[in-house]
């Protein structure tokens, strides 16, 4: 069953748009972790490797504690 109070303290346009945020992150890092398999020589900026996507989720779920 769905449960709406798991954003009730944070509203729903800010769930919203914190989900939104982290998915595409995690799209975006997922599509130039393919095209780096693709094109060895193509490095993803810094702010798309797995380390740092990593770092930027775990910040995500400690802030909305």
């Amino acid at each position: 069953m769905w449960d709406w109070a798991h954003f009730k303290g944070e509203g729903w346009l800010a769930h919203t748009k914190r989900s939104m945020t982290l998915a595409s992150l995690l799209l975006v890092s997922g599509a130039a972790m393919i095209l780096h398999a693709l094109v060895p020589f193509w490095q993803q900026p810094e702010w798309l490797r797995a380390d740092r996507v990593s770092i930027e989720l775990q910040h995500a779920m400690r802030k909305k504690e």
